[in-house]
């Protein structure tokens, strides 16, 4: 928009000069000097149409280039989210793809486990049943065995009783007899008179027989669950909680002697409960140990614990025959073939 300004300056003049008078009385000349002050205004008028053109035009062309930003800056940003939506199904499509894919792997692996375990449960399931039918078997077997063994028992248990109470069986037996006569003979005065007096010392008899019979079933019970109960103790303390695998060690006496033509003579003796000994392999296991030395704490430990054995067995005992063979052990018992290497 054209505008139109004025300024003022003050402008400042010197002057100075002389002026000559003509003759007079004195004459001469006359000498001035000064300064002169004046206002001067300028009205400046500026001319801003053409620029303002310029401007509107620029304005119009700057317009147009933020239109074309802005559109530019839409489609940029359309295309960003599309390549985003796009990028972004792509990953979750993937994802999925991938844990469908896994979840397949792991149910067709689960598959193939549970039909194996179930082939493997139907396995142990027959072998169960077999196991089943054996212990049936089994078990009808024992209880027969059992049984009769129990049968035996107790018809040995009768005749027992009866060898031992013989005269009473007798004496009861002879009175039945006496008693199923009477009853069929024509002696009835004689079998009421003694009928009371007769069944008196029947009742009297069996009382006792019952009252011994069952003294001797109650001491037997109480034997038994004595020896049960011991049974369970060693059990208890012999078995372990859980299936495991142990080593069954037993002691054994392995006697070496040498004959007077030089001959060596070996005997072998074990517990007569783990049955039959293998005399061979034991011998052979033997003779490596005895063939090599013990260190010296080996051998120190073996005579401590024979000479605190030996002290022991002469402090408990009182019999004078025990304290001979206990000094007569200690003379025989001989370390000379367990020495320490180098001695």
């Amino acid at each position: 928009m054209s505008y139109t300004r004025r300024f003022s300056k003050d402008i400042t003049v010197h002057y100075s000069g002389s002026v000559s008078y003509g003759p007079s009385q004195s004459g001469g000349s006359k000498h001035y000097s000064g300064t002169v002050t004046e206002t001067v205004y300028f009205d400046v008028h500026v001319d801003t149409d053409p620029f303002d053109e310029e401007v509107h035009k620029m304005k119009d062309h700057v317009d147009l280039l933020t239109g074309s930003v802005v559109a530019t800056e839409a489609a940029h940003v359309a295309s960003i989210d599309e390549t985003s939506r796009q990028v972004g199904d792509t990953i979750i499509s993937g994802f999925f793809k991938t844990v469908k894919s896994d979840i397949s792997q792991q149910i067709t692996e689960l598959k193939t486990r549970s039909e194996a375990l179930l082939m493997q449960l139907n396995k142990l399931a027959g072998q169960c049943n077999e196991k089943k039918r054996q212990m049936s078997v089994d078990y009808q077997r024992l209880a027969e065995r059992y049984s009769k063994i129990f049968t035996d028992l107790n018809n040995e248990l009768e005749n027992r009783i009866y060898s031992i109470d013989e005269p009473v069986f007798h004496v009861t037996r002879s009175l039945n007899s006496v008693g199923n006569l009477n009853s069929g003979s024509d002696m009835i005065a004689v079998a009421s008179v003694s009928s009371g007096e007769t069944s008196r010392v029947h009742s009297m008899i069996a009382a006792n027989l019952a009252k011994k019979e069952a003294v001797k079933a109650i001491d037997k019970g109480k034997k038994y669950l004595s020896v049960q109960y011991a049974t369970d103790r060693v059990l208890d303390k012999c078995l372990l909680p859980e299936a495991k695998g142990a080593t069954l060690s037993s002691p054994y006496c392995f006697i070496e002697t040498t004959n007077a033509d030089g001959t060596v003579s070996r005997q072998v003796y074990g517990s007569p409960l783990l049955g039959n000994i293998d005399t061979d392999s034991l011998e052979g296991k033997l003779n490596d140990l005895l063939n090599g030395r013990l260190s010296e704490n080996e051998v120190r430990a073996i005579g401590e614990y024979f000479n605190t054995s030996i002290a022991r067995e002469l402090n408990d005992s009182k019999s004078s025959h025990d304290k001979r063979v206990a000094e007569m052990t200690a003379k025989l018992f001989d370390l000379s073939n367990t020495d320490a290497p180098g001695k």
